[in-house]
C-alpha cells in the first residue's frame, strides 16, 4: 500500500507588490511632510519680505540722515512725511547743549545721559532721531549725532 502525502499549505503564494495599508500609510506620510514643508516654505518667504522691509526702511533712515546739513544749517525742528513706497517718517532734530562759553580750552568735556562727551569749543552738536513706520505697524528707530561749524560769534570790540 503506498501512501500519498498531501500538501494542505494553500495553493496561493506571496506576491512582491505592495499592500493598500501600505500604500495609503505611504501616501499619509507623504502628505504630513509635503504640509511640513510648506509651511516652511510659507514662513520662509514672510520672513524674507520683513527683512526687505526693514532694509528699506533703514535705507530711507539712512537718506534722512544723509540729507541733513546740505541745504543749510543744522535747526532744532521737526519734520515728516511720507516717502513713496508709501513709508511715514519723523525727523527731530536737537541742538546738543554746548560747552561754557568763556572757556579757554580748546575741547571740552561734559556728561550726557550717562556718557562723557567731548566737544570742540567751535563745533555744535546734533542729535537727530529719526522714526519710520513700516510693514504692518513695524516702527524702526535710529538715531545719530551731527557735527557742523558753530556761527562766528557775534562779540565785537567797540
Amino acid at each position: 500500500v503506498r501512501h500519498a502525502k498531501v500538501n494542505l499549505t494553500p495553493c496561493f503564494t506571496r506576491s512582491s507588490g505592495f499592500t493598500l495599508i501600505e500604500v495609503l500609510a505611504a501616501i499619509a506620510l507623504l502628505a504630513i511632510a509635503f504640509a511640513i514643508g510648506l509651511g516652511a516654505l510659507g514662513k520662509s518667504a514672510q520672513n524674507a519680505a520683513h527683512a526687505a522691509a526693514l532694509d528699506a526702511a533703514v535705507e530711507h533712515a539712512q537718506s534722512l540722515f544723509a540729507e541733513q546739513g546740505l541745504i543749510g544749517p543744522l535747526k532744532k525742528e521737526d519734520t515728516e512725511g511720507t516717502f513713496g513706497d508709501g513709508m511715514r517718517w519723523t525727523l527731530k532734530v536737537r541742538a546738543s547743549p554746548r560747552p561754557a562759553q568763556g572757556t579757554d580750552a580748546a575741547v571740552t568735556l561734559q556728561q550726557q545721559g550717562g556718557a562723557m562727551m567731548a566737544q570742540a569749543a567751535n563745533i555744535e552738536l546734533y542729535q537727530l532721531d529719526a522714526t519710520v513706520q513700516y510693514g504692518a505697524g513695524r516702527v524702526l528707530r535710529l538715531s545719530t549725532l551731527r557735527a557742523q561749524a558753530a556761527p562766528p560769534s557775534q562779540d565785537t570790540d567797540e
